[in-house]
């Protein structure tokens, strides 16, 4: 595989998972992605760990300038520290452990997404100025055959290289390709998006 790199299988993410299921609550903290106008996340549910500072009441323009790191006094990069990432404390070993491997000079975004039996993440490509910038990894809370990320070069789908998003499975994946996620299990497909950066 060419736009995949399994790191780990079998990681042991009992802990994180007991913790997320007894905070259903967390679920419902945010909804910023799944209301994005436009965006791929409509049937995701999302516990923003860390994240940017959300930007409100800009224009198109200024929405253009920040996704190309350009709007003045603005740092698209610059993530913070959300309520959840101090209740969930399970998740920080994870992001820190591989912060450490891979030897990370920055954390970035880091979200926990939920998406449920026969629902997807649309099809999309992230933009240019966030994949020039960071790498992403993911690391599978809970998934199960048929919950899979599909990506690769074409809009239309075709040639996608193709990853079971299984239980305890850590992987980086190319980004700034086309990539989609289709959860055809019969459980929730719930991973830990971690972005880190390396010089």
């Amino acid at each position: 595989m060419r736009n995949f790199k399994v790191i780990k299988e079998g990681m042991d993410v009992s802990a994180l998972a007991t913790a997320i299921a007894t905070r259903p609550e967390l679920w419902e903290a945010d909804t910023f992605l799944r209301k994005y106008p436009q965006g791929p996340f409509g049937d995701t549910d999302t516990i923003m760990l860390r994240f940017p500072e959300i930007q409100s009441g800009m224009s198109d323009e200024d929405i253009e300038r920040y996704k190309a790191n350009t709007l003045p006094g603005v740092d698209q990069h610059e993530c913070k520290a959300w309520p959840a990432w101090a209740v969930l404390t399970q998740a920080q070993p994870f992001v820190l452990d591989l912060a450490r491997f891979i030897e990370a000079t920055r954390i970035g975004r880091v979200m926990i997404n939920r998406v449920r039996p026969g629902g997807r993440i649309f099809r999309h490509a992230d933009t240019p100025e966030h994949v020039r910038y960071w790498k992403r990894f993911h690391l599978v809370i809970q998934g199960q055959p048929g919950a899979v990320l599909y990506c690769g070069e074409g809009e239309d789908g075709k040639g996608d290289e193709a990853l079971q998003m299984l239980t305890g499975r850590l992987f980086w994946f190319r980004n700034d390709l086309h990539h989609e996620v289709r959860n055809e299990s019969a459980v929730d497909r719930i991973s830990m998006v971690i972005d880190l950066r390396k010089e």
